[in-house]
């Protein structure tokens, strides 16, 4: 469901009764029951992590537009190289064939763009975890190319390379409330406490994309000039329509280069 549908299920379909902050009632009330579903205390450890990734699933299923699909597990590239295990993947799922299909927890690298790891209690460790974790998608290497056809009929080649997003979000912290994670946000984009005592923590960059023919340039762009800002109110809006933002910096599919999955799955005898 969109944001615009719960506009509708909120507040009914006469316009001139909606209130003139509309996100901010809307996105107040869905930051309410994240917080009280956020408290609910599952007794296994396992169960309790997954319950809380549930949750953030069921938030980012009501923002994000439905070209993205979303699941947990592995990304993976051609040569075989693997992550560690994602709670959450936000991947473009109009290129993603069924053999890629979230029924396997796996994902190839040329359609993701954005990782998250998801926490009960972020502690200084459970933090360096968490940004080891979704470092390594760093060691996967994007092989996207193909011949596309314009309407005019000249031939393109498609040579552009990926950065997912890197994302933390945690029910509550014991880490002290002024600190400013920017040690931490050098590898990651948001670390998101939802406890209304922490602020949201977003490294703001003057990005021009995620796709760009130059990995290091594309790097650059997502590291350079870059400023750390820090939100403590409305941190559900912002933190929501930050990830829209950058989402829909990806606004051409990408051509995933399956010949190359191919000769990987042949040279590991596969």
């Amino acid at each position: 469901m969109v944001m615009w549908l719960l506009v509708l299920q909120l507040y009914g379909n006469g316009g001139n009764k909606m209130p003139k902050k509309l996100l901010n009632d809307i996105f107040r009330s869905l930051e309410t029951s994240l917080n009280s579903d956020m408290n609910i205390r599952i007794e296994h450890n396992l169960e309790d992590g997954k319950y809380r990734e549930y949750l953030i699933k069921n938030i980012l299923n009501k923002i994000i537009p439905k070209k993205y699909s979303i699941t947990n597990g592995f990304i993976v590239d051609s040569d075989n190289n693997r992550t560690e295990e994602m709670d959450i993947i936000i991947y473009d799922s109009n290129y993603v064939p069924p053999f890629f299909d979230e029924t396997y927890t796996i994902v190839p690298i040329e359609s993701v763009v954005a990782v998250i790891q998801v926490k009960t209690t972020l502690t200084k460790e459970q933090l360096k975890k968490a940004i080891k974790n979704i470092n390594s998608i760093d060691k996967l290497n994007a092989k996207i190319g193909g011949k596309i056809i314009s309407a005019n009929g000249q031939e393109i080649i498609e040579k552009r390379r990926i950065k997912p997003y890197k994302i933390i979000v945690s029910k509550t912290s014991d880490i002290d409330k002024d600190y400013d994670f920017s040690k931490e946000l050098k590898s990651a984009d948001i670390i998101y406490i939802v406890d209304k005592n922490y602020k949201l923590f977003v490294k703001n960059k003057n990005v021009k994309g995620v796709v760009n023919t130059d990995l290091d340039e594309l790097s650059d762009y997502q590291t350079k000039d870059s400023t750390l800002e820090s939100y403590a109110d409305e941190k559900l809006l912002i933190f929501s329509l930050i990830l829209l933002d950058k989402l829909k910096l990806i606004n051409n599919s990408i051509i995933i280069n399956y010949q190359e999955y191919l000769k990987g799955g042949i040279s590991d005898g596969s």
